[in-house]
Protein backbone atom coordinates (compact mmCIF):
# COMPACT_ATOMS: atom_id res chain seq x y z
CA UNK A 1 0.00 0.00 0.00
CA UNK A 2 1.36 3.37 -0.99
CA UNK A 3 1.30 6.11 1.60
CA UNK A 4 0.13 9.62 1.09
CA UNK A 5 3.65 10.91 0.48
CA UNK A 6 3.11 10.15 -3.20
CA UNK A 7 0.40 12.80 -3.33
CA UNK A 8 2.92 15.48 -2.48
CA UNK A 9 4.99 14.87 -5.60
CA UNK A 10 3.62 17.81 -7.54
CA UNK A 11 5.61 20.12 -9.77
CA UNK A 12 6.76 23.47 -8.46
CA UNK A 13 4.77 25.00 -11.29
CA UNK A 14 1.61 24.00 -9.43
CA UNK A 15 2.43 26.44 -6.66
CA UNK A 16 3.21 29.11 -9.24
CA UNK A 17 -0.15 28.45 -10.87
CA UNK A 18 -1.92 28.91 -7.55
CA UNK A 19 -0.19 32.22 -7.04
CA UNK A 20 -1.03 33.29 -10.60
CA UNK A 21 -4.70 32.42 -10.20
CA UNK A 22 -4.89 34.13 -6.87
CA UNK A 23 -3.67 37.26 -8.57
CA UNK A 24 -6.23 36.82 -11.34
CA UNK A 25 -9.11 36.10 -9.08
CA UNK A 26 -8.66 39.08 -6.81
CA UNK A 27 -6.40 41.41 -8.76
CA UNK A 28 -4.65 42.38 -5.56
CA UNK A 29 -0.92 42.16 -4.96
CA UNK A 30 -1.37 40.90 -1.41
CA UNK A 31 -3.31 37.83 -2.56
CA UNK A 32 -0.16 36.27 -3.97
CA UNK A 33 1.55 36.92 -0.64
CA UNK A 34 -1.39 35.31 1.20
CA UNK A 35 -1.13 32.21 -0.97
CA UNK A 36 2.62 32.07 -0.51
CA UNK A 37 2.06 32.35 3.24
CA UNK A 38 -0.43 29.46 3.15
CA UNK A 39 2.00 27.34 1.17
CA UNK A 40 4.79 28.23 3.57
CA UNK A 41 2.58 27.35 6.55
CA UNK A 42 1.76 23.99 4.96
CA UNK A 43 5.45 23.26 4.43
CA UNK A 44 6.22 24.20 8.04
CA UNK A 45 3.41 21.96 9.27
CA UNK A 46 4.79 19.03 7.25
CA UNK A 47 8.32 19.75 8.45
CA UNK A 48 7.16 19.81 12.07
CA UNK A 49 5.04 16.67 11.74
CA UNK A 50 7.71 14.76 9.85
CA UNK A 51 10.86 16.02 11.58
CA UNK A 52 11.34 12.91 13.71
CA UNK A 53 10.76 10.61 10.73
CA UNK A 54 13.13 12.60 8.52
CA UNK A 55 15.80 12.56 11.21
CA UNK A 56 15.33 8.86 11.87
CA UNK A 57 15.29 7.65 8.25
CA UNK A 58 16.91 10.38 6.19
CA UNK A 59 19.46 12.16 8.37
CA UNK A 60 22.26 11.51 5.88
CA UNK A 61 20.35 12.98 2.94
CA UNK A 62 21.26 16.47 1.77
CA UNK A 63 17.97 18.37 1.40
CA UNK A 64 17.13 19.91 -1.95
CA UNK A 65 16.00 18.87 -5.40
CA UNK A 66 13.47 16.44 -3.92
CA UNK A 67 16.05 14.18 -2.29
CA UNK A 68 14.45 14.32 1.15
CA UNK A 69 11.00 13.57 -0.24
CA UNK A 70 12.41 10.63 -2.20
CA UNK A 71 14.09 9.33 0.94
CA UNK A 72 10.84 9.63 2.87
CA UNK A 73 9.06 7.76 0.08
CA UNK A 74 11.65 5.01 0.31
CA UNK A 75 10.66 4.61 3.97
CA UNK A 76 6.94 5.20 3.46
CA UNK A 77 5.99 1.98 5.22
CA UNK A 78 7.66 3.27 8.40
CA UNK A 79 6.60 6.91 8.65
CA UNK A 80 4.41 8.01 11.51
CA UNK A 81 0.70 8.60 11.27
CA UNK A 82 1.31 12.21 12.28
CA UNK A 83 3.61 12.77 9.31
CA UNK A 84 1.41 10.84 6.92
CA UNK A 85 -1.64 12.90 7.90
CA UNK A 86 0.20 16.23 7.53
CA UNK A 87 1.29 15.26 4.02
CA UNK A 88 -2.23 14.08 3.19
CA UNK A 89 -3.80 17.33 4.38
CA UNK A 90 -1.36 19.48 2.41
CA UNK A 91 -1.77 17.37 -0.73
CA UNK A 92 -5.56 17.48 -0.43
CA UNK A 93 -5.58 21.26 -0.10
CA UNK A 94 -3.18 21.71 -3.00
CA UNK A 95 -5.25 19.33 -5.12
CA UNK A 96 -8.39 21.36 -4.42
CA UNK A 97 -6.64 24.58 -5.41
CA UNK A 98 -5.31 23.03 -8.60
CA UNK A 99 -8.79 21.78 -9.48
CA UNK A 100 -10.14 25.33 -9.12
CA UNK A 101 -7.35 26.63 -11.35
CA UNK A 102 -8.14 23.98 -13.94
CA UNK A 103 -11.83 24.93 -13.91
CA UNK A 104 -10.99 28.59 -14.48
CA UNK A 105 -8.50 27.74 -17.23
CA UNK A 106 -11.07 25.55 -18.98
CA UNK A 107 -13.80 28.18 -18.75
CA UNK A 108 -11.48 31.02 -19.77
CA UNK A 109 -9.33 29.40 -22.44
CA UNK A 110 -10.98 31.19 -25.36
CA UNK A 111 -10.75 34.51 -23.51
CA UNK A 112 -7.09 33.90 -22.76
CA UNK A 113 -6.43 33.26 -26.45
CA UNK A 114 -8.55 36.23 -27.52
CA UNK A 115 -7.42 38.87 -25.03
CA UNK A 116 -4.10 37.70 -23.62
CA UNK A 117 -2.33 35.83 -26.43
CA UNK A 118 0.52 38.35 -26.56
CA UNK A 119 1.14 38.29 -22.81
CA UNK A 120 4.17 36.33 -21.64
CA UNK A 121 3.29 33.54 -19.25
CA UNK A 122 4.48 33.43 -15.66
CA UNK A 123 4.32 35.76 -12.74
CA UNK A 124 0.55 36.01 -12.91
CA UNK A 125 0.64 38.18 -16.04
CA UNK A 126 -2.04 36.21 -17.89
CA UNK A 127 -4.21 36.26 -14.80
CA UNK A 128 -3.74 40.02 -14.54
CA UNK A 129 -4.67 40.32 -18.21
CA UNK A 130 -7.92 38.46 -17.56
CA UNK A 131 -8.73 40.76 -14.67
CA UNK A 132 -8.03 43.80 -16.84
CA UNK A 133 -10.37 42.40 -19.51
CA UNK A 134 -13.06 41.32 -17.03
CA UNK A 135 -15.90 43.22 -18.73
CA UNK A 136 -15.08 41.56 -22.08
CA UNK A 137 -14.87 37.98 -20.79
CA UNK A 138 -17.41 35.32 -21.61
CA UNK A 139 -20.06 34.80 -18.93
CA UNK A 140 -18.73 31.29 -18.15
CA UNK A 141 -15.25 32.67 -17.55
CA UNK A 142 -16.59 35.48 -15.37
CA UNK A 143 -18.62 32.96 -13.37
CA UNK A 144 -15.61 30.70 -12.72
CA UNK A 145 -13.47 33.63 -11.67
CA UNK A 146 -16.26 34.79 -9.34
CA UNK A 147 -16.43 31.29 -7.79
CA UNK A 148 -12.73 31.29 -7.10
CA UNK A 149 -12.86 34.86 -5.82
CA UNK A 150 -15.49 34.15 -3.18
CA UNK A 151 -14.14 33.28 0.26
CA UNK A 152 -14.27 29.58 1.08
Amino acid sequence: MRTLLHQLRLPVSAAAAIIALGTAAYAQADVARQIEARLSAAVKKIEAACAEDAKKYCSTVTPGEGRLLLCMEAHEDKISTKCDYAVYEAARNLDRALNRIEQVADACWNDIEKHCANIAGGGGRIAQCLVAQKASLAPACQAEIAKVSSPQ
